[in-house]
């Protein structure tokens, strides 16, 4: 099935088995190589060397650091992908977390971690903005 596709189903067919299958397909995908990028990462960063001069040592850490922030954001784009997952397992898929309201065909396909209505994920971020600067 190809977006358009999935797309240009009847309204009703929201989140029916073909549906599931097709987000559970891409999800399991995206683990895939979320996984295979840490793996990466972690890789280059046991290549390291160990340098005797202050620049190099600087440069290395300087990397090192970036290594780190990457296998950061990798580990949680695994915890939302397993999140969704977890998500389809328990027929919540699909489904605003917080609302209960349809998320929306289009913006799975842009996101199929999404657990959020983009009205849900903008009061989020808005509230945490706001706790933020309090």
């Amino acid at each position: 099935m190809t977006p358009q596709q999935l797309l240009d189903q009847p309204k009703d067919q929201y989140m029916q088995p073909q549906q599931i299958a097709y987000f559970r397909d891409i999800l399991l995908s995206q683990r895939r190589e979320c996984i295979s990028r840490i793996e990466t990462l972690r890789g280059d960063m046991a290549g390291l060397e160990k340098a005797a001069d202050e620049v190099d040592v600087a440069l290395n850490e300087q990397e090192r650091q970036g290594l780190l922030s990457s296998i950061d954001r990798e580990n949680q784009n695994l915890r939302e992908i397993k999140l969704a997952l977890d998500a389809i397992e328990t027929g919540e898929y699909g489904w605003c977390e917080e609302s209960g309201e349809e998320i929306g065909l289009a913006r799975l396909l842009s996101n199929p971690r999404s657990l959020l209505t983009v009205e849900a994920k903008q009061r989020r971020e808005i509230q945490a903005r706001h706790r933020r600067v309090a």
